[in-house]
Formats: C-alpha cells, sequence, structure tokens
C-alpha cells in the first residue's frame, strides 16, 4: 500500500469528506483527492500536519509500519474502555465535541443534586 492509498484509507477511517479532511490542515478537498490519487506529492509538512491533527502515527503514514494511530493516552493508568471513550472523542469535530462535554456536564449536576 503507498502512501496515497493510507491518505486515502485514513480519511475514510476517519469518515470524513476529502474537503473536510482538507480544511482541518488547511487544504483544499482537490487537493487531498489529488494526493490520494498519487497526483500531487504529499508533503514532509503535510505528513507532519495530518499527524498531529489526528493522533497519526508518521511511521505508519509513510511506510505502513506501526499502528495507525499513536497511543497518546496509553502511558495513562486507565481503564481500557476510558481509554477507548477518549480516543472515540478525539476524532469528534469540534461542535460534537462541546455537545459532549455540555451532555457530561450536565449528567453531572444532576448526579450531584441527587446525592
Amino acid at each position: 500500500m503507498t502512501i496515497n492509498e493510507r491518505l486515502r484509507l485514513l480519511r475514510k477511517k476517519l469518515n470524513l469528506s476529502t474537503r473536510a479532511f482538507g480544511a482541518s490542515i488547511n487544504m483544499s478537498g482537490s487537493s487531498i483527492t489529488n494526493m490520494e490519487k498519487g497526483i500531487r506529492n504529499i508533503t514532509d509538512r503535510t505528513v507532519r500536519d495530518i499527524c498531529r491533527e489526528y493522533q497519526v502515527n508518521q511511521d505508519w503514514l509513510i511506510s505502513g509500519k506501526a499502528p495507525i494511530f499513536s497511543d497518546v493516552i496509553g502511558d495513562l493508568n486507565i481503564d481500557a474502555e476510558i481509554k477507548d471513550i477518549v480516543y472515540q472523542y478525539n476524532l469528534l469535530n469540534e461542535d460534537d465535541k462541546k455537545l459532549v462535554k455540555q451532555m457530561i456536564n450536565s449528567l453531572a449536576e444532576k448526579l450531584n443534586q441527587d446525592h
């Protein structure tokens, strides 16, 4: 699998359009499409931007080795289910993250009132 194919796989895994994926790293959707098709080269800067934005393992994106995502919470001493929740949360867009925070705060307030 080429870096171009891995880029497409990543974008699909994140369930993002080329436009949304591109916007997240200050690129156009057509630029992402051209990179996925191998028409445009993927620069080192683009690789760094993608890895930073989506916590992607740079070795995976470049060579296909290592897990796709960096284990940014792997060293924390927390339950595996909580790690998965944090991972899934990090994949959300900013509006959805705000909604999740509001839901958690609302639930916490309700639980505190009940006790």
